[in-house]
């Protein structure tokens, strides 16, 4: 294998640290891209789960599903894509850790000028918020309260604030929630469900849980919260998480959703590769399409990535960055800079 035809990939083996492994760079096949990654993005709830699993049952995963780099080859049946173009892509398995991936087309998105490819990254699982948002069909007048200010979290947060919908951001780590203070004006911060009235008589509440663990206690307390509101209350499950609830007439009208993935067509082989099409449900998106309005919430500024303070990485320090996210640190998530060299850390 020669060093052009070699791509090297972070993958679990076996193990809770991951390691990077070199194997054949795959030619694009029909309706994919082959990109260079200059980023990438951990998402810690999915990564972690998948290494904890592998260490467990032995089973090997590629790791990452968030990439933003350049072009470098298009297979046949791509449209709208050229070698050179700067691209977000995303796809659990297609989207990984490496330095160049092959990735469904409509997986992939054209990043504007006006945006730096390690602000972009952010908008592949900014579209996973973006769903979890249309499955709450909220109105602006409705409050909105995120429980778990982790990546998942903060994006939620930004994308609800960005329907113009009043949001509070809670968690009990201070460090977590000093981070997110500067997401902006329309995002509060604090431990527990805030004490304000609706904005207007029809107001309803939104609980957004972006959590892991045992959230039975949390569901119960959110569901009170919504349900304190004149309008319609309403909980939307985002995180990994386990809950036992009692159903009866005291826990009142109660909406109880699951956003999963990050809309229709998502793990469809022959929609994402563009041999067939797929019809979102009604107030949804298809992966594509919320993957380009995510986008269009990093480039207009209303989902500022800057804010979310990322540290960047290099490649070869992956298993200390694992480490350091198992320990929830002030920063939600990390990137990997393809440019960087190991030891390096940039802000």
């Amino acid at each position: 294998m020669t060093a052009a035809s070699a791509v090297r990939r972070l993958v679990a083996h076996g193990s809770a640290v991951p390691r990077w492994e070199e194997g054949p760079r795959a030619v694009p096949g029909h309706g994919e891209l082959a990109v260079r990654a200059a980023y990438s993005m951990v998402s810690p709830g999915t990564e972690l789960h998948y290494l904890d699993r592998s260490a467990r049952t032995g089973e090997r995963f590629p790791l990452g599903y968030c990439s933003a780099g350049v072009v470098e080859a298009v297979g046949p049946g791509v449209s709208g894509f050229a070698v050179g173009d700067r691209v977000i892509a995303m796809g659990w398995g297609q989207a990984v850790h490496a330095d160049v991936v092959t990735v469904p087309f409509r997986l992939c998105r054209g990043v504007p000028a006006h945006v730096g490819l390690d602000d972009a990254v952010v908008a592949n699982l900014a579209a996973t918020a973006v769903h979890a948002v249309d499955r709450a069909q909220l109105d602006p007048a409705d409050e909105v309260a995120v429980v778990g200010a982790g990546i998942v979290g903060q994006l939620v947060a930004l994308t609800a604030s960005a329907r113009g919908c009043p949001v509070s951001l809670l968690d009990r780590r201070p460090e977590r929630l000093h981070a997110a203070a500067a997401l902006g004006p329309r995002v509060s911060t604090g431990v527990g469900f805030p004490e304000r009235t609706g904005s207007g008589a029809a107001a309803g509440r939104c609980v957004f849980l972006c959590t892991t663990g045992d959230a039975s206690t949390t569901l119960v307390s959110a569901a009170r919260w919504a349900a304190a509101a004149a309008g319609r209350p309403r909980l939307v499950g985002v995180g990994r998480f386990e809950a036992r609830v009692a159903f009866s007439v005291e826990l009142g009208n109660l909406d109880i959703r699951y956003a999963a993935r990050c809309g229709a067509g998502y793990r469809d082989h022959d929609y994402e590769r563009g041999r067939t099409e797929v019809t979102a449900p009604p107030g949804e998106g298809t992966v594509t399409e919320n993957l380009q309005r995510a986008l269009d919430l990093v480039a207009d500024g209303r989902v500022r990535a800057d804010a979310l303070r990322l540290p960047r990485f290099s490649p070869d320090d992956a298993p200390l960055v694992y480490a350091a996210l198992r320990e929830r640190p002030a920063y939600p998530t990390a990137l990997f800079d393809y440019r960087l060299t190991k030891g390096t850390v940039a802000p």
